[in-house]
């Protein structure tokens, strides 16, 4: 499960302008991902837990909470 707002307002923005379709928006949402984010970015994920999961005895009981992704940079040759 992801609980991190920046996608969340991501996958709205999307759908917004996707005229409400939800095929598209998650496209979108996906195609931002893949396309911009694995390529500029480097992706951290905030792992977090919640009572809720913890209560269910979920085999695993993580959730994303958050995701940094500063932009990545190019180390210069070592040797």
């Amino acid at each position: 499960m992801i609980e991190d707002w920046e996608i969340g307002a991501l996958y709205w923005n999307c759908f917004r302008a996707a005229d409400r379709n939800e095929a598209i928006a998650l496209q979108k949402v996906k195609e931002q991902y893949e396309e911009n984010f694995i390529t500029n970015k480097d992706i951290h994920l905030f792992l977090g837990t919640t009572r809720e999961w913890h209560t269910r005895r979920s085999k695993n009981p993580f959730v994303i909470i958050g995701v940094f992704y500063p932009k990545k940079e190019i180390q210069g040759k070592l040797f």
